[in-house]
């Protein structure tokens, strides 16, 4: 009897230290690195110029590659059709380079959050054509769709622009200045949706600012 005694006071501190670390160390209460998804002012090779977005259904039979569960490409009426790549393993800072590609960044699925990153000279100058009520096709691996609706923009300054570690200023309301790990939280955490993510250019600088567009679940 005292044995096991001993064992359940030792399973029940283990699951206690289990939860405790887990609560601790979660990545939304620390500081987030948030990728940096602005460019070099000297390579301008903006996607604005000649977007050529094919209809939906031959879209998803060019992205298509029978994996159920992988998300593989992303489609928006007449603003933009991306297929999607993957970060690294331990990068989670990583964003493509690719034309034509969106990076999903892998920190947001942990909250069950679908966020895209590109660079604002690449596909993310597409993201600032985005606007509320607009349709969002996340398309997966067997073909079939999820589909979104465009809620929310939100606009932040970055104090210290290619520091992925920055605190910012949310500069669509007057409000103190926010860790990343805060705009992390408000931006991702809060359960099924695709999120947008690319940099603002300002006063001279490709990577001032952030750009997230939020889409919710349709239905």
């Amino acid at each position: 009897m005292k044995t096991f005694m001993f064992n359940l006071s030792i399973r029940l501190l283990l699951l206690t230290s289990l939860n405790w670390v887990m609560t601790t160390f979660d990545p939304v209460r620390l500081p987030v690195a948030l990728p940096i998804t602005g460019g070099v002012l000297e390579v301008e090779v903006m996607e604005r110029s000649a977007v050529v977005i094919p209809p939906l259904d031959i879209f998803v039979a060019t992205v298509k590659n029978g994996q159920p569960g992988q998300r593989v490409g992303v489609y928006v009426p007449n603003v933009l059709a991306l297929r999607l790549g993957q970060q690294p393993p331990h990068n989670p800072a990583y964003v493509t380079q690719t034309r034509g590609y969106a990076t999903q960044f892998g920190l947001a699925a942990r909250y069950g959050a679908t966020g895209l990153l590109a660079h604002n000279y690449l596909s993310g100058a597409l993201f600032s054509n985005l606007t509320p009520g607009q349709e969002v096709d996340i398309i997966y691996g067997d073909g079939a769709l999820r589909r979104y609706t465009i809620s929310t923009l939100h606009h932040f300054q970055a104090l210290r622009p290619t520091n992925p570690y920055s605190n910012f200023l949310d500069l669509d309301h007057s409000l103190p200045q926010l860790s990343n790990a805060e705009v992390f939280r408000q931006i991702y955490s809060g359960g099924d949706r695709v999120v947008f993510q690319t940099c603002i250019q300002a006063e001279g600088n490709p990577s001032w600012g952030r750009l997230f567009v939020i889409a919710m679940p349709m239905g």
